[in-house]
């Protein structure tokens, strides 16, 4: 208290000096000896000016400032300030910190002062602003204003409802629209959805009667949700979401509902050209108490599934064959008979699928072993007759009897073969008996080659004698099939089919299977 009367008493002495005849003032210089000398001993805290021609204290700098900021509208940069006081930056900088710390209203914000009837004369231009357009969005007050977007964000909702009359859209907070605005465009948008009539792309609509983007889909998605639009959105806010008006859902259900009723099965690509991008989603959902059996192009009901299995235990029971084609309709595929034809047939064990399309039993194929057992029987004597030899050759194979004398002649000429090789071995040492063992060997080995070849040519020879006495061709067999009257309406594959079965029974067997016939 005591240094700040001296300093007090100081100024007044400084005052009178500057006051009095020119004799007794004091000079600039001495003026600035004496404040630098006031300073040292840290009796004044002053500012210097960048020009260090003048000195500020700490409070004149503050309402300087504060003028500054009123002058400017509530708004500056602190490098006009700077500029306009020149003084150094530090100081106006801590100074501004020093403002908004104590005085609630202002703000510092990008290196700007801010004061509050500033956002307040930015709240009346923007509720002007959206009076006259009908909405606004922050993203557009913060190009125009130049502001950071949560900044403004804050103060312009804030304000909404007192300066700024209008609303925040719930689901886009940087939105805000007048009451007239949303009952325009709901308007616009009730009266456009309401004309359609079949599966349109949203975002054509919008492009087409420009709708602003961001309150359209929370208003169309309300008007559907409240009924006010008869129809649903699908794919949500996405480029390729679609309007699907109830009209157009209810003909194609009826549509969809009308053919299977009358068909009993429903083919994918048919509802993919109806507008439906996933039939059996779509078909599970339609028809969940129904009992669908999918298959490869389509799905059938309980009927024609009903008609299959009888088709089959019709087979089974009357020992014949149906073909399921006719029965099926003609869109479907050959994988699509075949799947369902595997599963009825699953019920019944002795039934065969041929040609992927015909169900028959297995007694209706053995049957036609029937027609040829005569003629078996004479080929089978035809061939004894012509070649004796190869029946007699079989039959030794057979028998016990000349199996042990053949193998045991075989036995002994090994042993023979052996003999002689130990009796050449033992001729004689040095190299002339290596030598003599060389040629023993050598000729050993010739004569199983001798053995060999013999063996092979003999082989080759039964096969020939084997196709010789084969029973039929394959064609054969099939032209002989086609003359059977009962066959005379099966189709050319079923019979095809039959011969096959009949040719590994009959011609692939052993010559001897068909003598034992007899």
């Amino acid at each position: 208290m005591a240094d700040w009367e001296e300093v007090k008493r100081l100024a007044a002495d400084f005052q009178r000096a500057q006051l009095s005849v020119a004799k007794q003032r004091l000079s600039e210089r001495n003026v600035i000896e004496l404040v630098s000398k006031l300073v040292n001993l840290k009796l004044i805290d002053v500012i210097y000016t960048l020009d260090g021609k003048e000195y500020l204290t700490h409070q004149e700098l503050y309402k300087e400032i504060t003028d500054e900021l009123l002058v400017n509208g509530g708004r500056i940069n602190l490098v006009d300030l700077q500029q306009l006081l020149n003084v150094d930056f530090s100081h106006i900088e801590s100074k501004a910190s020093e403002i908004i710390k104590h005085e609630k209203n202002r703000s510092l914000v990008l290196g700007q002062l801010i004061d509050i009837s500033y956002l307040d004369k930015i709240a009346e231009e923007v509720n002007d602003k959206l009076q006259d357009q009908g909405h606004v969005t922050i993203p557009e007050l913060t190009k125009l204003y130049d502001l950071p977007a949560d900044f403004l964000s804050e103060h312009i909702h804030h304000r909404v409802g007192k300066i700024i009359h209008g609303h925040v859209d719930a689901y886009d907070r940087d939105v805000i629209f007048t009451e007239s605005f949303i009952t325009r465009m709901k308007a616009q948008i009730r009266g456009t959805f309401s004309a359609i009539t079949r599966p349109t792309v949203i975002q054509s609509i919008m492009s087409r009667h420009s709708f602003q983007e961001r309150l359209f889909y929370s208003l169309l998605e309300d008007l559907v949700n409240k009924g006010r639009l008869a129809g649903s959105i699908s794919g949500g806010r996405q480029e390729k979401a679609l309007y699907i008006p109830n009209i157009y859902t209810k003909s194609q259900n009826e549509w969809v509902d009308s053919f299977y009723k009358q068909n009993g099965y429903l083919e994918y690509d048919s509802l993919i050209r109806l507008g439906i991008a996933d039939p059996k989603s779509y078909i599970k959902r339609r028809f969940k108490d129904e009992a669908m059996t999918y298959l490869g192009t389509c799905c059938i009901g309980a009927a024609i599934k009903d008609q299959v299995e009888a088709s089959v235990e019709e087979a089974d029971t009357n020992d014949t064959w149906i073909d399921i084609m006719p029965v099926l309709p003609s869109i479907f595929s050959m994988e699509d008979v075949k799947q369902i034809l595997t599963e009825c047939s699953k019920k019944y064990p002795h039934t065969a699928v041929c040609c992927d399309t015909i169900v028959t039993s297995d007694k209706f194929i053995q049957k036609w072993n029937e027609p040829f057992k005569d003629l078996v029987i004479k080929k089978a004597e035809m061939d004894v007759r012509n070649n004796p030899s190869l029946f007699s050759n079989e039959a030794s194979k057979g028998s016990g009897k000349f199996s042990k004398i053949d193998e045991g002649g075989k036995e002994d000429r090994k042993d023979q073969r052996r003999k002689k090789a130990a009796g050449v071995s033992k001729s004689g040492g040095g190299t002339q008996g290596r030598e003599v063992k060389t040629r023993s060997t050598k000729k050993k080995f010739k004569a199983q080659e001798r053995d060999d070849s013999d063996d092979d040519v003999a082989t080759n020879s039964m096969k020939e004698k084997q196709q010789a006495c084969q029973f039929m061709s394959l064609e054969e067999l099939e032209n002989h099939l086609k003359e059977q009257t009962e066959l005379e309406d099966c189709p050319d594959s079923f019979i095809a089919e039959i011969a096959l079965q009949l040719h590994r029974y009959y011609c692939e067997a052993k010559p001897t299977e068909l003598g034992f016939l007899l």
